[in-house]
């Protein structure tokens, strides 16, 4: 089974359509979306049709509930909250109605799927630390837990003789009796100074765990921000993904 799981679009159509076109050369089993299909970006629409229709799981972020007016933005900042805003203002009611059916949290095999943490999915926490993995991989079964929110991709490795340990790089070999915990990073807006697309592939056949780049028209998506109205600031992060 192999599994492309991402995460945070954010209204970019510019970078989706590149992961899923490289969803279409791969030719995974599952397509997984983790959330925050909307918000910052200027095409929420357009996403969350690309989404519904190649997505075989489609999880919330915050972003999504909040634009399904089911939670509301008291724990946003100025600029997310003025993206949301424009984000409700825009959305259709059908993309408003699929918004507000995605799940928090799904299993699949020998997978579990959220946007923040599993053990918690409402709760929005951010996860960066080793000890907040530990609570997660504590609170759950499964081999393999996928996570997005931060917009950093990593992979944790944890067994019981070494305990949990951030792997360097991209790539992981999986080692029998290790479970690990990856944040996919960010489709539509990454924050680790790499200003593509991110994605994950699991290939649990091989036993191997990929974070991919893949490179997009951010120029194309900062214009559209720009046009919209949306603050500056959320078009210029798209370059300097920081």
């Amino acid at each position: 089974m192999r599994y492309f799981v991402f995460s945070d679009v954010h209204g970019n159509v510019e970078a989706l359509e590149r992961v899923l076109e490289e969803a279409d050369r791969l030719r995974p089993d599952f397509i997984v979306s983790l959330g925050d299909v909307v918000g910052y970006g200027a095409n929420p629409n357009e996403c969350v049709a690309l989404v519904q229709e190649r997505a075989s799981l489609r999880l919330a972020g915050n972003h999504d509930v909040a634009a399904a007016g089911l939670i509301d933005t008291d724990s946003f900042n100025e600029t997310a909250e003025r993206a949301i805003r424009w984000t409700c203002r825009t959305i259709s009611p059908p993309s408003r109605e699929l918004l507000g059916e995605y799940d928090t949290v799904r299993r699949h095999g020998d997978c579990v799927f959220a946007h923040a943490s599993p053990a918690a999915p409402m709760d929005w926490e951010y996860i960066y630390t080793l000890n907040q993995a530990n609570t997660i991989l504590a609170k759950t079964s499964e081999r393999y837990i996928f996570i997005g929110h931060t917009h950093v991709p990593g992979i944790i490795a944890h067994d019981g003789a070494r305990g949990s340990r951030v792997l360097r790089g991209t790539f992981a070999a999986v080692s029998p009796g290790s479970r690990y915990l990856v944040n996919v990073g960010s489709v539509g807006q990454p924050r680790d100074g790499v200003a593509a697309a991110s994605y994950a592939l699991l290939d649990a056949h091989k036993g191997t765990i990929n974070i991919r780049r893949i490179p997009y028209d951010v120029r194309g998506a900062q214009e559209k921000i720009r046009s919209a109205g949306l603050p500056e600031s959320l078009a210029a992060r798209l370059a300097t993904a920081r």
